[in-house]
């Protein structure tokens, strides 16, 4: 069998859920995308273990890295920049709003950091997405009213989880429930917001 030549451009992710996310937002976009490979690694400290031997990898021009920054922005920048500094890559103090990107030059790939939400905040995917719910959304403050008429004895959710609760309770309701991936695909979630589209370019920057 002839041999396949590995990708020249790819975003390593966390999980499934980033992958079609990512995926749905890129084809929602009205101007073009550049084209590349998502690769769900599974977990955090895959896509950290990736890091240095996805560098490495020949041919290639430009390595993405989609974490989430949980509860500490600042940790998680902390273990990025440890595992950039063990392939000769140093990241500034803290990450930009718009995204990283480093141009190494020699031959050496871009590599690119976007921290979930919003590269500022901690947080997770989810609370991306929910800047992605319409303002006009009817469904969105019944969501909210029900997560938070739940008594706090009853939540089986860490209190840092309650708005990643309420958009989940907000996308049972969807057509396909549960699958922020297939509400973006059915134009549930909007994707030219301002973190919406400061993502998409940020991807544009770093694929060309």
């Amino acid at each position: 069998m002839p041999s396949i030549d590995p990708p020249e451009r790819v975003l390593l992710v966390e999980g499934e859920s980033d992958l079609h996310v990512v995926h749905h937002l890129c084809r929602r976009q009205d101007e073009p995308m550049p084209s590349f490979r998502i690769e769900d690694k599974g977990t955090l400290g895959q896509v950290l273990d990736a890091i240095g031997p996805e560098l490495k990898v020949s041919g290639r021009k430009a390595l993405g890295v989609l974490v989430d920054a949980d509860d500490s922005l600042a940790d998680r920048w902390g273990d990025l920049s440890n595992r950039c500094r063990a392939a000769n890559i140093d990241l500034p103090h803290q990450p930009p709003a718009t995204g990283t990107i480093l141009e190494q030059g020699n031959g050496r790939p871009r590599i690119g950091i976007w921290l979930m939400p919003d590269n500022e905040s901690p947080g997770e995917l989810e609370d991306f997405v929910r800047t992605m719910v319409p303002t006009d959304d009817p469904v969105w403050p019944r969501s909210e009213n029900y997560i938070d008429r739940i008594p706090v004895a009853d939540r089986r959710f860490r209190p840092g989880k309650l708005l990643r609760a309420k958009l989940y309770a907000w996308l049972a309701t969807r057509e396909n429930p549960g699958r922020m991936g297939a509400a973006i695909r059915a134009r549930d979630l909007r994707v030219d917001g301002v973190l919406g589209s400061t993502f998409a370019q940020w991807l544009r920057s770093l694929f060309r």
